[in-house]
């Protein structure tokens, strides 16, 4: 653990030696996570957030069930927390995460992402894990789409961010009746043109369609983890590169999953992760040039 949560490396050896002795790890993996969803940020120890991003990862490959609810429960903080645990893990990589721990109970998923105080980026990637639960475990695709077709109704003043994530999950689930309720949505200017548009969602919904029900959208294509240290081997502050910057700086790296902070921080305007994009793309920066 000492290892994992180190900040001047790329832990891989730690992670290779935790996989070795997993059942041991498990427990201790899903300790650290039910501490993180339920302590505030300056009760927090460095150590523990610079492990969770290997854990994180480590507990989706290994599809344990014991860590589903734990990290949904995570998962379900408001913004400045989820930001300061996961950074951008929690739009690139939860879903995949929570799809791969799913321990066969869809409630957890959906009060998470029905839950108003929580990131709305983070309810949007639970609606994503809901579409690849639904690929992982024919059985329960008839709930997860009743769900999708009742959204509406169960958040009727889902906010743009919520309702993108749900227009996404329709595509993927191919959903073709749903279209004219995508429309509305579309017509009502909940969800601006500057994000997307109504065609862009017809060409989602007929490209899943045409493959015969499975997600064309690329954010599906990695499906499940299968390999933590080699999906983490290719995070910019895992880099020998960012590492050896950070070390002739001499600026510690507890900002590991989201490194551009401290320099947005001197910028002039301040621009902040959930502020516009500067771009004029009408989307937060985050989902947009910060990558």
């Amino acid at each position: 653990m000492r290892d994992l949560a180190r900040a001047d490396i790329f832990p891989k050896a730690a992670m290779a030696e935790a996989g070795a002795r997993r059942e041991e790890m498990v427990p201790v993996f899903v300790d650290l996570v039910s501490r993180l969803a339920q302590q505030r940020v300056p009760e927090m120890k460095d150590s523990d957030l610079m492990a969770l991003i290997p854990v994180f990862h480590m507990l989706g490959e290994w599809q344990d069930p014991r860590a589903y609810r734990p990290l949904v429960q995570m998962l379900r903080r408001p913004t400045k927390v989820i930001d300061h645990l996961l950074g951008d893990a929690v739009t690139e990589t939860s879903f995949r995460v929570i799809a791969g721990t799913f321990d066969g109970d869809l409630q957890p998923v959906f009060d998470a992402i029905e839950d108003k105080k929580a990131d709305e980026f983070a309810r949007s990637s639970l609606m994503s894990a809901l579409v690849l639960i639904a690929q992982l475990h024919p059985d329960q695709r008839p709930a997860i789409e009743d769900y999708f077709r009742t959204f509406r109704q169960r958040c009727p003043k889902a906010s743009t961010d919520v309702l993108t994530g749900w227009m996404d999950a329709v595509a993927g689930l191919g959903l073709e009746d749903m279209s004219e309720t995508v429309r509305e949505v579309f017509d009502k200017g909940l969800i601006p043109k500057d994000y997307c548009d109504f065609g862009h969602f017809l060409e989602d919904l007929e490209a899943t369609l045409k493959a015969d029900g499975s997600p064309a959208n690329r954010r599906y294509q990695k499906s499940l983890i299968t390999d933590a240290i080699d999906d983490l081997s290719r995070w910019h502050c895992y880099s020998y590169t960012f590492l050896a910057q950070q070390k002739t700086r001499k600026v510690d790296n507890a900002l590991r999953v989201a490194p551009w902070t401290e320099a947005l921080t001197k910028t002039p305007d301040k621009l902040g992760r959930n502020d516009p994009c500067p771009c004029g793309s009408g989307k937060k920066f985050k989902k947009c040039c910060l990558h």
